[in-house]
């Protein structure tokens, strides 16, 4: 007979076994036939696997006793029973024995049913808790199911729990290494299982799990990027600036690190994570919000608007163009708005917010704007970079203007005292970073450009460029 996985649960078990026990009735009975009357046999139990059973015949004054050991269905041949009333089973699993005997010139038929269950050590692992805690965790697809755990739990205490629970709580009374033995027991004082050994370090400190990234995919839905140094599940709870917080329902595996959620405007922004397990659960992580972001555009210039409803100290707030740093917001309070006039028309330029504090750093979504070159009357039809980087590596060596350019144009770039450095009214001119032939050092570079816009006026735009080296 095949013997029942030891990945069901206790409950499970003790039902398979109640069904098993009728099968095998139900095979007796297929076996007494007329001939047979109901016999009475008992066994006992001796030790571990290899478990040794002795039978008794418990019909007074029976005689001609046979047993079959492992009884599978079907005919019985006389041959393969025998005489012996002690087996020892070698092999973990369920067993139907079967015991024959005669009185009074009667034959006696009797059933009973053996469990051999293997003796391994039990799969569990020890989590660290709050204010000096532990807590073992068993993995539910056990390689033995024991009825009852003794655990050792290196400070002289030992202890007996019953097998049905996943976890195991206990304390100590102060921060250092303990040696934890842990193994099953099947019968109190006869049958015990092998041990699983842990080294246990309990901590001084533990750090709470932690929001690292949320990084806003569409305008309702966000990815968040989670460090779980806790190593054991979390539930991510959803809430307001203001600190109340709700489950989300959505729980986070021991080894995973990303989740995505979804914003429910316009309270429930915030987000943080809570140990599933009650030893760890006042190990919360620190809440991060969402932060409102918009972009508007006109031919003239576009409109940035931001809100933080959450500003915990060390806040750093800034939005970048095109990928790179822009504008830095921190010290415009929770709400404001940056107008951008620098920009070519007929190609699109995108806008995010990034507002980092501590480990965490939010972004929002990106929000590109594109002003078609018809609608560009007033403004500049031309982009000059906000920095350059002539150290002959091949990429941005040079400042060129691109863009729609007309014939009277001149621009010259200006030091910081506001000497000349480089003049010209050639439009397809670029600057090498040099005056007279000489490498300039790197720094801020103030810029006059003077242009015909379509319309037939001149105009003046000044700037400055960053020169890298």
């Amino acid at each position: 007979m095949k013997s029942i996985p030891a990945t069901i649960s206790p409950i499970l078990l003790a039902f398979i076994l109640q069904l098993w026990a009728v099968r095998a009735m139900g095979q007796c009975a297929a076996l007494a036939t007329g001939e047979y009357k109901t016999g009475a046999v008992s066994t006992t139990l001796s030790g571990c696997l290899p478990l040794s059973v002795e039978v008794h015949n418990d019909l007074p004054g029976a005689t001609n006793t046979r047993h079959l050991f492992d009884y599978r269905g079907g005919a019985v041949n006389p041959d393969s029973l025998t005489r012996d009333s002690i087996r020892v089973y070698q092999k973990p699993g369920f067993y139907t024995l079967v015991q024959f005997s005669e009185k009074d010139g009667q034959k006696y038929l009797a059933c009973t049913n053996v469990q051999v269950t293997d003796t391994l050590a039990p799969a569990v692992r020890a989590i660290a808790c709050a204010n000096g805690g532990v807590q073992l965790v068993f993995d539910p697809k056990q390689p033995t199911l024991y009825p009852t755990y003794q655990v050792d739990w290196g400070d002289t205490e030992i202890k007996g729990y019953p097998g049905l629970g996943r976890k195991i709580t206990y304390q100590y009374a102060a921060p250092k290494s303990y040696d934890i033995r842990v193994r099953g027991v099947h019968t109190p004082g006869q049958c015990r299982g092998a041990v699983t050994r842990l080294t246990f370090v309990v901590p001084e400190n533990l750090n709470p799990p932690s929001i690292i990234e949320a990084r806003m995919t569409s305008e309702t839905k966000l990815d968040l990027q989670v460090r779980n140094s806790l190593a054991t599940e979390l539930i991510l709870q959803k809430g307001s600036a203001n600190g109340v917080f709700d489950l989300t329902g959505q729980k986070l595996g021991e080894s995973q690190n990303t989740v995505e959620s979804t914003l429910e405007l316009p309270d429930k922004i915030c987000f943080r994570l809570q140990p599933a397990d009650s030893c760890l659960a006042e190990l919360r992580s620190r809440p991060i919000c969402a932060s409102d972001f918009a972009v508007d555009g006109t031919a003239e210039e576009n409109t940035i608007s931001w809100k933080i409803d959450h500003r915990p100290p060390g806040i750093r707030a800034v939005i970048q163009k095109d990928g790179v740093d822009w504008e830095d917001v921190t010290s415009s309070g929770t709400s404001g708005s940056a107008t951008d006039r620098e920009f070519v028309c007929g190609r699109e330029v995108c806008y995010q917010l990034v507002v980092n504090y501590g480990d965490f750093t939010f972004y929002s979504l990106e929000k590109c704007l594109t002003v078609p070159l018809d609608d560009c009357t007033v403004r500049p039809p031309f982009y000059l970079p906000d920095a350059f980087s002539p150290n002959g590596d091949g990429v941005n060596d040079i400042l060129k203007i691109e863009g729609v350019l007309s014939p009277e144009f001149a621009i010259t770039i200006y030091n910081k005292w506001g000497m000349a450095l480089f003049h010209s009214e050639d439009p397809a001119t670029s600057w090498d970073g040099k005056f007279n032939s000489q490498l300039l050092p790197a720094g801020t570079y103030a810029y006059s450009i003077r242009y015909l816009d379509r319309s037939g006026k001149y105009l003046v735009k000044r700037g400055a460029v960053y020169l890298l080296r």
